[in-house]
């Protein structure tokens, strides 16, 4: 294992590139979100192969209209809050409006957008460990409370492990998640994919991709219990964007989601103490990407719940301690 890096200029300022190179994987990681780049893991003939969308520079990464969040780290709150706003120990927070009438990923200026602080790079075990940190003001973006964040990856042959923490000195609301653009083919579609999901069930929506309840699975397209091809999906559903409520207990690591290519042989297991996972097909995607081209698998709390309570906890208050943890596994399949 080799752990190198450097830094690059960019129009958000400059940013630290840490590569970390093993016999069968490498990763690219930028301070700039605190953010995964590149992710090259072999097929089943033990070529190695990129399987994460990547803009074609690391300045590029730094410009927001080519950037979708890819590969960041998600804050203060991952996903979206309804009419950017919330109300919390009866005061009332107006959010940045970023997305229609809501605030999504923390808004225009979230934690992904920003420069993060290396606080450390390790080599130890096989394993390489980097530390970022970044401070979230009071009031940023309309959010209460001054926040310590910080995203830690744990980087081994095969595996990625995302821990995210946090602290406040007033009570505020947070969701940390990794926005991740998977494609184990390195093409430009993931229809060839297949998804395991093995939760029975997600919420509904209104026109806005705000919650309105929550429905089971079964006898539905969005039932994805049992590994399924993504092509006969994504035509009948038109992609998704839909968030899963894991089954388990929440705060134990398990399994939330197996992606895997027939192709290539390539697989992706994702497993997280998260209450809940996004499942997003990349139905936005523009230039220099194509609609459909990734699956994101964002593992998080439920969206809205600064405002819809029944789903779930979301408040952190000072003298508490946020954390979750995500591990990313890439195997191969010989079949």
């Amino acid at each position: 294992m080799t752990v190198t890096t450097w830094t690059q200029a960019t129009e958000a300022g400059d940013v630290t590139v840490i590569e970390i190179t093993f016999p069968r994987m490498r990763v690219q990681l930028l301070s700039l979100g605190a953010a995964i780049r590149e992710v090259d893991v072999p097929d089943r003939d033990g070529n190695l192969g990129g399987v994460h969308l990547a803009l074609p520079t690391v300045a590029d990464h730094a410009v927001r209209a080519l950037n979708p969040h890819l590969g960041a780290t998600l804050g203060r709150y991952a996903n979206r809050i309804a009419g950017g706003a919330f109300s919390l120990d009866g005061v009332e927070y107006p959010l940045d409006v970023n997305n229609g009438p809501n605030t999504l990923h923390g808004g225009s200026l979230g934690w992904d957008r920003l420069i993060w602080h290396v606080d450390g790079i390790s080599d130890e075990a096989g394993a390489a460990t980097i530390r970022f940190s970044l401070t979230s003001p009071d009031g940023d973006m309309g959010f209460p409370g001054t926040v310590s964040a910080r995203t830690t990856y744990v980087v081994s042959d095969g595996r990625i492990e995302m821990r995210y923490e946090a602290t406040t000195d007033a009570p505020t609301v947070i969701s940390m998640a990794n926005h991740a653009y998977w494609n184990l083919a390195g093409s430009d579609s993931i229809a060839g994919h297949e998804l395991h999901v093995p939760a029975d069930r997600k919420l509904t929506y209104d026109e806005f991709q705000i919650p309105t309840g929550i429905v089971d699975v079964d006898g539905t397209p969005y039932d994805m219990r049992e590994s399924s091809a993504l092509a006969p999906i994504l035509e009948a559903t038109g992609g998704l964007d839909d968030c899963y409520l894991l089954d388990g207990v929440e705060g134990q690591v398990r399994l939330g989601a197996v992606l895997s290519h027939p192709g290539t042989g390539r697989v992706l297991r994702v497993l997280t103490d998260a209450p809940g996972m996004q499942v997003y097909s990349g139905n936005n995607l523009r230039s220099p990407f194509d609609v459909h081209q990734s699956m994101s698998l964002e593992t998080q709390r439920m969206p809205d719940a600064p405002n819809q309570p029944t789903l779930g906890p979301c408040v952190l208050r000072p003298g508490e301690r946020y954390s979750t943890t995500t591990l990313l596994e890439f195997t191969t399949s010989s079949t």
